[in-house]
């Protein structure tokens, strides 16, 4: 049995702001009532590693521009306080900013969650890993591409395998020391035909580390010349999640999947996206409501994205976007605007409707978030944001 929740546990501006987050999300209403309850801030471009399938090796994607102000951070603060976490990544490495530590402890003091996905390189040379034992609640995301050293190090370019699993026994030795649970530690990997044999390994790697979640997200076609390591055939892929929820049950991991690079066609009626998993009942079900081109039988379709009616996006130019996927220019920008009036601004309120109506802007195309809207599933993931804050 699970820990009981109570709402007692969770601050009431929070808990006011999840429910009526619900709310907007049940009712597919484009002019919201609830403040995001993500923030994603880019804290950085920069980064001491060099994969060949990140981001960084697309030329035309912007990198090595620098740090997020820290004023812009503090700009924020208001909004932490209703927010369930702030993420705070970016196109590098976020121990590499020089206020990283100042940013994630301002975040904890406003009653957010942050979260972070780091290469796991730095922590030891810095002497962090007793900070981030003692910050409080955390989320930890670590980039691991392999399941053993020479795939690891083939894709994660500049790291050592060694001092990565050392910096992660480290930080599980920190946490048993202080006798907390946090940061929560999770694998982020990137599914490809290199490591889709390597599954077991990356989960028995977890374990060792004490990890919490392991999130499987297919290859997505950032970088050219990679097409031969996509894995194409999404069964291939079912399959090698499978294997791994078989290998992480008896260490009580979670195994969660994006099928990145798969169009909402291709995924209907599997996992994956803002819903997560689906029962086979509610697969049925859809299955039932839709035609072979995914529309509603009454010709119609609604669509969702989590990242639409959740969160705002911050670059580390400070620009206030969608999501870190909208590639059709910025809102504002943070020091200049004033956040509450893009958030249910023109802009904002016409991609609701969009994919209320179910238009897909181009930049949805292929989008793990974008899902067709269930109420149900909805109402189950809303129920899962109360039940993540009584967690905390």
């Amino acid at each position: 049995m699970g820990r009981r929740v109570s709402l007692a546990n969770i601050p009431l501006r929070r808990l006011v702001n999840t429910a009526l987050n619900a709310g907007d999300k049940l009712f597919a209403l484009e002019r919201v009532r609830a403040r995001p309850l993500r923030i994603h801030i880019e804290v950085n471009d920069l980064c001491n590693l060099k994969c060949p399938h990140c981001p960084r090796e697309n030329p035309a994607i912007p990198k090595n521009t620098g740090h997020i102000p820290f004023e812009a951070i503090e700009r924020l603060a208001p909004w932490f306080r209703t927010a369930s976490y702030v993420g705070l990544t970016g196109n590098g490495e976020p121990f590499l900013h020089p206020q990283i530590m100042d940013i994630l402890e301002l975040v904890v003091a406003c009653g957010a969650t942050p979260s972070v996905i780091s290469n796991a390189t730095l922590w030891k040379r810095l002497g962090i890993v007793d900070r981030l034992a003692g910050i409080g609640p955390m989320l930890l995301n670590v980039s691991i591409d392999g399941g053993t050293k020479e795939t690891f190090e083939k894709w994660r370019l500049k790291a050592n395998y060694e001092e990565v699993r050392e910096n992660l026994l480290d930080l599980r030795r920190a946490r048993e020391r202080t006798g907390t649970p946090f940061p929560i530690t999770t694998f982020n990997v990137c599914l490809m035909k290199d490591n889709i044999e390597e599954v077991e390994q990356i989960v028995d790697w977890g374990a060792e580390a004490g990890v919490a979640v392991i999130n499987f997200q297919n290859m997505y076609p950032y970088v050219g010349g990679l097409e031969d390591q996509r894995v194409r055939d999404i069964d291939v892929s079912r399959r090698a999640i499978a294997r791994a929820r078989k290998r992480a049950e008896p260490h009580g991991i979670r195994i969660d999947w994006l099928p990145m690079s798969f169009d909402i066609t291709d995924r209907d009626g599997t996992e994956g996206g803002s819903y997560g998993a689906m029962t086979a009942a509610e697969a049925e079900k859809r299955l039932e409501r839709t035609g072979e081109n995914g529309s509603h039988a009454n010709g119609r379709v609604s669509y969702h994205c989590d990242n639409v009616w959740n969160q705002v996006h911050i670059t580390v130019a400070g620009e206030i976007k969608f999501c870190c996927f909208w590639t059709e220019g910025a809102l504002g920008q943070v020091l200049d605007s004033e956040l509450g009036d893009l958030w249910n601004g023109p802009e904002w309120v016409q991609l609701r409707r969009d994919l209320k109506n179910g238009v897909k802007p181009g930049p949805c195309t292929n989008c793990h978030n974008l899902v067709e809207r269930d109420r149900g599933c909805l109402l189950r993931t809303s129920l899962g944001e109360l039940r993540d804050l009584a967690h905390r």
